[in-house]
């Protein structure tokens, strides 16, 4: 064997060992990327108990309590630090749709198809009670911020509203009422002072009331016939966020309802949304799982949060709410489960 080959085999020894090098450093760099995107993958704190889906979510002013309604019947108190539900509050006797804590953070407030409770949350002592509700021809029901208003979606497309801080004798009569679309109300929405009233329908309206005269102040365009499923007003109260089932997230002026922007990205029908109390981020939550936080300021997607995802196609996202610092947002699943999340920075 003369040197010419030796020296052949031996370069094309040395060129498969460096081959072989360079595969397994590939490899132990794309392992060590996918160790890193495993310990960045945001992992929220979970809070177990409920046996139905949990429809409503809320945390309490200053953020050191959050409350959970859902549709097998009760209402849980939790500490947002971690554990079991600190209160189980089980007065209701139907599903439970609407979760809200007072701006004093004195009383929670919670409504179903047929009453509404107000509990001292310290205690979860039973304060007050309301029958007079609709029942089965309501299909939502939502809570002004200062607690002072009820406000009913019915499937025939009327819409009611309830003074709570009038209501005597246990019982809620004699609300205002009148026609609000042509079809059922998926969804309602106050803004934070109460005044204006947000109602989106299955035939993709929405209309904007004024809550002293019942008149329509804007009609924005909606989601082009497909159902209204998720509305939020911005803290400022100057835009009206809308979901639907046509995967995207609108934005409209509230004074003259004209679009504002639209935020794509989601794969499933939007079910909620929620702006940070800045107004400087809004967090959408969609059918199959996912929460995006998106930048108001330039509309771009920020992150997505695994959300409720899992099984074979996820589990909707059904409320979402911002501590008042806005470093946590909270998520209540059809997978019966809460969840705790820190926003990025």
């Amino acid at each position: 064997m003369g040197p010419a080959n030796f020296d052949v085999r031996v370069l094309f020894r040395m060129a498969r060992d460096m081959n072989r090098l360079t595969l397994v450093l590939v490899i132990l760099a794309t392992s060590a990327t996918s160790a890193t995107a495993v310990a960045q993958k945001p992992k929220p704190i979970e809070f177990n108990g409920h046996t139905n889906s949990v429809s409503q979510v809320a945390f309490a002013p200053g953020g050191k309590q959050l409350a959970s309604g859902s549709w097998d019947e009760t209402v849980r108190l939790w500490d947002p630090t971690g554990g079991p539900a600190r209160q189980t509050l089980t007065d209701h006797t139907d599903w439970v749709l609407a979760v809200q804590f007072t701006a004093d953070g004195k009383m929670l407030l919670t409504a179903s198809q047929r009453s509404v409770k107000a509990w001292d949350p310290a205690s979860g002592q039973l304060v007050k009670s309301w029958d007079g509700l609709l029942g089965q021809r309501i299909s939502m029901v939502t809570i002004s911020r200062d607690g002072r208003q009820l406000a009913c979606g019915l499937r025939d497309g009327g819409v009611q509203l309830h003074r709570l801080d009038k209501a005597k004798d246990g019982k809620l009569t004699s609300p205002r009422q009148w026609v609000g679309h042509k079809s059922w109300i998926d969804t309602l929405a106050f803004d934070q002072g109460g005044g204006r009233l947000a109602t989106g329908c299955r035939t993709g309206e929405i209309t904007i009331w004024d809550t002293g005269t019942t008149k329509a102040v804007s009609k924005p365009a909606g989601h082009g016939g497909q159902h209204v499923s998720a509305l939020v007003f911005s803290p400022k109260g100057n835009r009206l966020a809308s979901g639907g089932f046509d995967t995207v997230v609108r934005i409209w002026s509230v004074d003259d309802g004209k679009p504002q922007g639209v935020l794509k990205g989601h794969r499933g029908l939007i079910q909620s949304l929620c702006y940070t109390p800045d107004g400087l981020l809004l967090a959408s939550g969609e059918r199959h799982g996912p929460i995006k936080l998106w930048s108001t300021v330039d509309g771009s997607l920020k992150t997505t949060l695994p959300g409720h995802s899992g099984g074979q196609l996820g589990f909707s996202v059904h409320s979402l709410d911002f501590s008042s610092d806005g470093k946590r947002l909270a998520s209540a699943g059809r997978d019966k489960k809460v969840r705790l999340w820190q926003v990025p920075e």
